[in-house]
């Protein structure tokens, strides 16, 4: 391999700013943060569209002061709605809401079409390779 002027990480981080860049610009227009978004596509994928703070931290793998913080604003919202645990009032849930559940699908063909671009030059076949290419190489850095 020849001697790359920029090395993988300069890419990633290059791919990474054009991705977060589209994705803030089309959630502006449902008035939601990446990370407000993120919260709902967890929830819409989660059993009963419910989670609890701790996991929800998990997955973002963030302090539980930020994870709240991302709570609290969009049960203002109306798009979640917290509760406690009934087998154990010490653990706080989150459920999406109908009203998130609707945000939630009407942001996400944005989410589909940005994920489209990227890969768009690419065939099916290497979309799958290089898919698997990312999984391996996130599996080592995580």
């Amino acid at each position: 391999m020849n001697d790359p002027i920029a090395g993988y990480g300069w890419y990633i981080k290059l791919i990474d700013n054009a991705l977060a860049k589209e994705a803030n610009h089309n959630l502006q227009s449902h008035n939601l943060t990446m990370q407000q978004n993120r919260v709902l596509i967890l929830l819409s994928h989660a059993p009963q569209m419910t989670l609890s703070l701790k996991e929800l931290e998990s997955h973002f793998d963030a302090a539980q002061s930020t994870v709240a913080g991302l709570v609290t604003r969009l049960e203002r919202r109306g798009l979640i709605e917290g509760f406690a645990d009934p087998g154990d009032k010490r653990v706080k849930l989150v459920r999406l809401t109908q009203e998130g559940l609707l945000l939630h699908q009407a942001s996400r063909q944005d989410v589909v079409n940005s994920e489209k671009r990227p890969t768009s030059l690419l065939t099916e076949e290497e979309k799958e390779q290089f898919l698997r290419l990312l999984e391996k190489v996130y599996e080592a850095v995580k």
